[in-house]
């Protein structure tokens, strides 16, 4: 009986003790997240480019330092490129003549709204289309050296040559005053990454295309446009009646963000009556967009 109370005592025992490991040790671990300001803008609606979707044409990028910058300054630029470089998919490297981008230097103590003004950059030259604003150089003035581990001051004037605008976010690169802790916002490499995914490719789009059929003749009026991120080379635009190829029209090359009004005139349409008439981009190669290669006009008669 005695035994029995024992045995008992120590069951209530062993049952406390593992309900107080329970307790005071769950099995599942808590988990403590802290919500920084990371992002590029304490506004969550502003804009962190310039313009919509600012990227040079391609991912490989030149850049080019002045002589008369100072070893610190030049060593300090070198390093922001490395940096940009290591998180994104462009690549940097040192060129002569003709860069993307131009990295000069001055001495001169620079005061603006009562602030230092640490160094000025931005595109030089950007064409701004529907899809993509296409910076072709961009120039960095390094007025001030930094005095940070990481080259705060360069990396914030060659985000700007990226197209990136100032944030309102004290802890981001890109607020008007440097400070040595700031860091670039994961908002900002995605945004960098997801441009410079997109293949440098050109896309020639149909602006508009009027038609005007008079007894057997037609009159046309092709209006193109360059969407994309390269050249488009020489292409033909193929014209069809009913399913029927009638005529074709050579077009040249159409640069980045430019392009094309043509006209002509007295095309012979052999079908006595035409339902439809389809305009087709033809023999230009790969594209960013083929599906806007084609337009179908229907006519009532």
């Amino acid at each position: 009986m005695e035994g029995k109370k024992i045995l008992t005592f120590l069951v209530v025992v062993l049952i406390l003790a593992m309900l107080a490991l329970y307790w005071y040790f769950p099995s599942d671990p808590k988990e403590f997240r802290f919500n920084g300001e990371n992002n590029f803008s304490l506004n969550n609606e502003s804009q962190m480019q310039f313009y919509p979707n600012m990227r040079f044409p391609v991912s490989n990028l030149s850049y080019s330092i002045d002589d008369k910058c100072s070893l610190s300054k030049r060593n300090d630029m070198i390093k922001g490129f490395e940096y940009i470089d290591n998180l994104t998919l462009i690549d940097f490297y040192e060129s002569d003549g003709n860069v993307n981008v131009l990295i000069t230097c001055d001495d001169k103590v620079k005061i603006e709204n009562g602030m230092f003004i640490a160094g000025e950059g931005g595109p030089v030259n950007a064409t701004i289309g529907k899809k993509f604003s296409v910076i072709t150089q961009g120039h960095i003035l390094l007025l001030r050296d930094s005095n940070c581990e990481r080259p705060n001051i360069a990396i914030h004037e060659l985000l700007h040559v990226l197209g990136f605008d100032h944030s309102d976010n004290p802890n981001n690169i890109m607020y008007p005053v440097s400070k040595c802790k700031q860091v670039i916002s994961e908002d900002m490499l995605l945004k960098i990454n997801e441009l410079y995914a997109i293949p440098s490719l050109p896309d020639i789009a149909f602006e508009n295309v009027n038609a005007t059929i008079i007894g057997r003749f037609m009159n046309v009026e092709i209006i193109l446009q360059n969407e994309g991120l390269a050249s488009s080379g020489d292409f033909i635009i193929g014209i069809y009646a009913n399913d029927k190829r009638i005529d074709e029209v050579e077009v040249s090359n159409i640069e980045i963000g430019g392009g094309k009004i043509i006209t002509a005139t007295n095309i012979l349409v052999p079908q006595i009556k035409v339902n439809q008439l389809v305009f087709s981009i033809e023999e230009i190669g790969p594209e960013l967009d083929e599906k806007n290669n084609e337009v179908i006009l229907n006519i009532n008669n």
